[in-house]
């Protein structure tokens, strides 16, 4: 008796053993289709609303790294969900990959980080123009100051501007338009290759700025950039020193303004102070953005360029914490 039930035991086992795994198979079934009915919906109005061109661009963002972390999170919350519902987890697991879902496409959506963005950037002044080279100055600027981070080497002696290239542009811009005497590039080398000032050097050489007009000062940080310019200003044999000369102006009265990222402009700022230096904001490469556009689907879709862009702010909200 006791061997017959023994037997009629283990033979059910395969049995149970195979309802489960097909169940596990339907769980991950449902929730790819799932996934890919979000995809097919975003899509498809996205190209409702502006057509195929738009449609399509919204399809390859979601097949993006970051837009398939994405539907991979909703497909073990939908996952998790089921396996609950059977009673074989948790809720909290599925609680877990809804908040991180969530989570997400918040920091990764453009929304999130334009509006971030604006939070932590120097603001947009629109008087006088927020373009140096477009404002009507009583005089021109003594010097400008350009934090190095704009530019990367790609090879010895070839350089590119980055996504804060704009720095380089407006200093050359304020160059030629008689905005500026002088324009002073900054920037030390942190991984023992081309410093940001040499990059700076040869970019705006490149774009007709004369060669004895940049001045160049060293610093590894924001922080150690303005102490050196803090010892060019002070220094009797510096080129700052032959502007004074040259207008007639007392140190205290020399115009000097400050080229950076909006994002950087309040640290830099900060730090300028902290150096007792009297500096003109002029931010510049605005990573936040007022102007009205109509909301489309793949607007929903979270990319790279939002979160390196969420990271900027954190970094600059943590230094401001920290004092610096």
């Amino acid at each position: 008796m006791n061997s017959s039930s023994s037997h009629a035991a283990n033979a059910d086992e395969p049995v149970h053993s195979s309802i489960g795994s097909r169940t596990s198979w339907s769980d991950v079934v449902v929730s790819l289709i799932v996934s890919a009915a979000l995809v097919l919906l975003l899509v498809v109005v996205t190209w409702i609303q502006q057509g195929f061109v738009a449609g399509m661009r919204c399809g390859t963002d979601l097949i993006q790294p970051v837009g398939l972390v994405w539907l991979g999170m909703l497909a073990l919350t939908v996952f998790a969900v089921r396996q609950w519902r059977r009673g074989t987890q948790s809720a909290a697991i599925a609680l877990g990959w809804f908040a991180c879902f969530i989570l997400w496409w918040i920091v990764g959506n453009g929304d999130f980080a334009n509006w971030m963005s604006g939070r932590v950037e120097s603001p947009l002044q629109t008087e006088p123009s927020p373009a140096l080279e477009q404002r009507d100055l009583d005089r021109p600027f003594d010097a400008v100051v350009v934090l190095g981070g704009g530019s990367s080497a790609i090879a010895p002696g070839f350089y590119e501007l980055g996504r804060d290239g704009e720095r380089v542009i407006s200093a050359a811009q304020a160059y030629h338009a008689g905005a500026t005497r002088k324009i002073i590039v900054t920037g030390s080398s942190t991984d023992g290759y081309e410093p940001p000032w040499k990059q700076s050097t040869q970019l705006l050489m490149s774009l007709g700025v004369p060669e004895d007009v940049i001045v160049r000062i060293e610093g590894v940080n924001t922080q150690a950039e303005m102490r050196s310019l803090k010892q060019l200003m002070d220094s009797p044999s510096s080129e700052m020193n032959e502007l004074r000369q040259g207008n007639g102006d007392s140190p205290e009265e020399l115009k000097v303004g400050l080229i950076t990222s909006a994002f950087h402009m309040p640290r830099a700022m900060r730090l300028a102070k902290a150096s007792s230096l009297e500096l003109i904001p002029l931010p510049c490469a605005f990573r936040a953005s007022s102007n009205e556009r109509p909301w489309i689907a793949s607007s929903l879709v979270p990319g790279a360029e939002n979160l390196e862009t969420v990271a900027k702010m954190i970094k600059e909200t943590i230094a401001k914490m920290a004092g610096q």
